[in-house]
């Protein structure tokens, strides 16, 4: 359970309770912000993308020089550096779009040097007409990829050569399919720890802010709600961030041969996201509710601010430490709602521990479906 904290002490930095950063923790702090830890999921990710397409480009060249002899053996590598990305999904897709730039290319830079010969405008005519490509729906975004491949055939002095045609062209799948091969079966990407761990990190900030906010109550002094309504607002932009690794893990799980039925998917993570948005939409309405409060919480009823405060305070502590187990908190909250019910409160009282208490017992639902969930997944 949360220990409650014991005063000004520990709110406020002092002798023995802060340290300035040593010049090791400085270094390490910037070396970081240079490099990403390699113990990050998303970082050994990232390095693992970077040698599977350098595999991808090596393999590629492999079979269309030293296997096929293909004239224009270099498209194959340059090819499969392009089509290997963070899912197979999005290697399949854009593969095919990379196929479709790197014919159309092909061709631009045949008709171009066809018309123009070999010279500056036909180069510049080849890049032009590439990079206007990319604005067409099939191949959006891969106007660089038309431009750059009509740039390396012309510059190779190949572009007339018309028996070259099927060449270029059989080099461009070579890229593709080893691009595709070495995605799908080299540690097929999928990414579902970072998504797990984002999940994770945004139920314990939840629950922070939760029993930080029973224990500054608690404590029965001035509350600076605005303070917690903002840390909800930066919890909730750390809970789109794992709304956008769900989404990836989404795509990630397609055609990936790692998936394990037993694994959480994204419509699990889903539905524990939109749980995330109740709570912390829930939490800030707690804050709000304190913040604008007539004669503050410090007259709040000793028949309902200590149990109230202790079901908030063990709530926080469920988010935060999900694998220890609690009883819900809606019997206790319940319970608290039929003793009010017959006691003689003033209006304002009344319309305080009324918004209170609902918006806990949302909180209570939130946190027992979460929790559950979470104990399955540890």
């Amino acid at each position: 359970m949360r220990t409650p904290r014991q005063g000004p002490a520990h709110d406020t930095p002092g002798a023995g309770s802060w340290r300035a950063p040593h010049r090791q923790d400085r270094v390490w702090a910037r070396a970081s912000a240079v490099m990403p830890p390699l113990r990050s999921p998303a970082t050994r990710g990232e390095l693992m993308q970077i040698v599977k397409a350098v595999v991808a480009g090596v393999l590629a060249w492999l079979v269309a020089d030293d296997l096929l002899g293909l004239g224009s053996a270099f498209l194959a590598p340059w090819t499969a550096l392009l089509t290997v990305h963070a899912t197979v999904y999005r290697s399949l897709t854009r593969g095919a779009q990379v196929v479709g730039a790197t014919v159309l290319g092909v061709l631009v830079s045949y008709l171009v040097v066809e018309m123009a010969g070999y010279n500056a405008i036909a180069l510049g005519a080849a890049m032009l007409v590439g990079m206007l490509a990319g604005l067409l729906r099939p191949i959006r975004n891969e106007g660089s990829t038309v431009a750059t491949t009509a740039l390396f055939v012309i510059t190779a002095g190949q572009a007339e050569q018309a028996p070259m045609l099927v060449d270029r062209l059989s080099a461009t799948g070579i890229g593709v399919a080893a691009g595709l091969v070495v995605n799908a079966l080299l540690v097929a990407p999928l990414d579902d720890l970072s998504a797990r761990q984002q999940i994770d990190s945004v139920c314990r900030r939840l629950g922070t802010l939760i029993g930080n906010m029973a224990d500054e109550v608690g404590s029965r002094k001035d509350v600076d709600a605005q303070s917690w309504i903002e840390q909800s607002r930066q919890t909730d932009a750390a809970l789109g961030r794992a709304w956008e690794l769900v989404r990836h893990t989404r795509e990630a799980r397609f055609a990936n041969p790692r998936r394990l039925p037993q694994d959480l998917g994204p419509s699990d993570y889903a539905a524990l996201l939109l749980r995330l948005e109740e709570g912390i939409a829930q939490t800030r309405a707690i804050a709000r509710t304190i913040d604008q409060a007539k004669g503050g919480h410090t007259g709040w009823s000793e028949q309902f601010c200590p149990r109230w405060l202790h079901a908030l305070a063990v709530l926080g502590d469920q988010l935060e430490h999900p694998e220890e187990e609690a009883r819900s908190q809606r019997p206790e909250l319940e319970s608290l709602v039929a003793e009010l019910s017959s006691t003689d409160l003033s209006q304002d009282h009344w319309l305080a521990y009324g918004s209170l208490i609902d918006s806990t017992i949302h909180i209570s639902d939130v946190v027992d479906d979460i929790t559950a969930s979470r104990r399955v997944s540890v």
